[in-house]
């Protein structure tokens, strides 16, 4: 009895090995390093924005004493942002925060110096000079996008998302609502475009969108500053669900408009495309759109999240879609432009409830110079999740 089962298990393995060799051609997870030590969890930003500072010098993650057990919903906690610098190895806190395990405190580096990160969920934000070690503006009202391309920051401001973790907040005004730039040099802050034209803008293009509630999040901006992506959400009434549409804005304000094929995970591939998770595929892989929707080029296999390098010739992303494969692992793969097969295995856990019920999510993105890439981890030893990085043998 115990060497059949002995046998069985010998079995089991030897065929998940034939498996995991007929869909990954390297095993890189050997050389996938934790960016912090300690005993707390830890998490970067959201996905495909680096937590590297543009010259490689320092990182930036979230260090939670407790993490939110719950999911996108869940109440806020206490965290902390953290600096890490990459040559000393030398960990500073730089504050306290207030955010649940989903995305972090949202950080992004603005410039070698500087790098914002939401203070209290949802709320606001601040941008710190890592150097005079100090905030810049003081805390300022709104919802962080993604990204940030010649000392500009687009953020939001949307009483739906504002409202989410605590109904008590004091409300925008309603020409408050809507999308912002600000010059992180000078201070000067703008309105891009109120909420309320998004929305009429999108009631005019499609006959399906109500206005009783509706969500700008997502930010993210081209790298030229021309135009800006966002998530729009919306439902027709208090108890209706929710319904995903994708927007785009020039950055002046002009010709709001939402985009008829909406893959998930959207983000600009340069600064007339973008790419993301192809819902519609079987396969749920990779591809690059035009901004009207048009699929034009496969990038990749079946993701999630997807992080891309600079030069746009790997990604990385974790599968199965929203859930663990079929034998219960949550995988990393490293993909090549253009196949479906992975490239090489970065990680593999089973800790399903961390990654897929409290949304530690993945959240994969490479270093500016694309030597390095990172991501978020589960234990399957207990209910924690960890940042980790690896440098890829290809760009040594």
């Amino acid at each position: 009895m115990i060497a059949s089962k002995v046998l069985k298990k010998a079995l089991a393995c030897f065929y998940l090995l034939i498996g995991f060799e007929s869909i990954a051609q390297k095993d890189y997870s050997g050389l996938v390093k934790a960016v912090y030590n300690g005993t707390e969890s830890t998490a970067l930003s959201v996905y495909d924005t680096s937590p590297e500072s543009p010259d490689g010098k320092y990182l930036c993650f979230i260090r939670y004493p407790a993490i939110a057990p719950g999911g996108h919903l869940a109440p806020p906690v206490k965290a902390e942002v953290m600096l890490k610098n990459r040559h000393t190895e030398v960990v500073t806190k730089i504050k306290e925060v207030a955010c649940n395990n989903h995305n972090g405190a949202n950080a992004l580096w603005i410039n070698d110096s500087l790098i914002a990160f939401q203070v209290s969920h949802f709320q606001d934000f601040e941008i710190y000079n890592i150097h005079s070690q100090k905030s810049v503006f003081g805390k300022m009202a709104g919802e962080l996008g993604h990204k940030s391309f010649g000392n500009l920051l687009f953020y939001s401001k949307c009483n739906a998302r504002l409202l989410i973790p605590d109904p008590s907040r004091t409300p925008y005004d309603l020409e408050e609502e809507g999308i912002y730039v600000l010059n992180c040099l000078t201070g000067k802050s703008t309105q891009v475009i109120q909420q309320s034209a998004i929305i009429s803008a999108f009631k005019k293009q499609n006959e399906k969108v109500a206005d009783f509630e509706t969500k700008i999040l997502h930010l993210e901006p081209n790298p030229q500053n021309t135009s800006i992506m966002f998530d729009y959400r919306y439902r027709g009434d208090s108890s209706g669900p929710w319904h995903d549409l994708h927007g785009i804005v020039s950055a002046d304000g002009s010709a709001p408009r939402w985009i008829k094929v909406r893959p998930m995970h959207v983000v600009w591939f340069d600064n007339a495309s973008m790419f993301g998770v192809d819902t519609e595929d079987p396969e749920n892989r990779i591809f690059q759109y035009d901004l009207y929707g048009k699929k034009m080029e496969l990038l990749g296999g079946t993701s999630t999240h997807v992080g891309v390098s600079p030069n746009k010739k790997w990604y990385i992303g974790e599968s199965d879609f929203y859930r663990p494969e079929a034998d219960g692992f949550t995988r990393v793969y490293l993909y090549q432009r253009g196949e479906s097969r992975p490239y090489a295995l970065l990680a593999q856990w089973k800790n399903a409830k961390i990654t897929w019920q409290w949304v530690a999510h993945v959240n994969p993105s490479f270093s500016s110079d694309g030597k390095r890439a990172y991501f978020i981890r589960a234990s399957d030893e207990e209910d924690k999740f960890e940042s980790v990085s690896i440098q890829l043998p290809e760009f040594d």
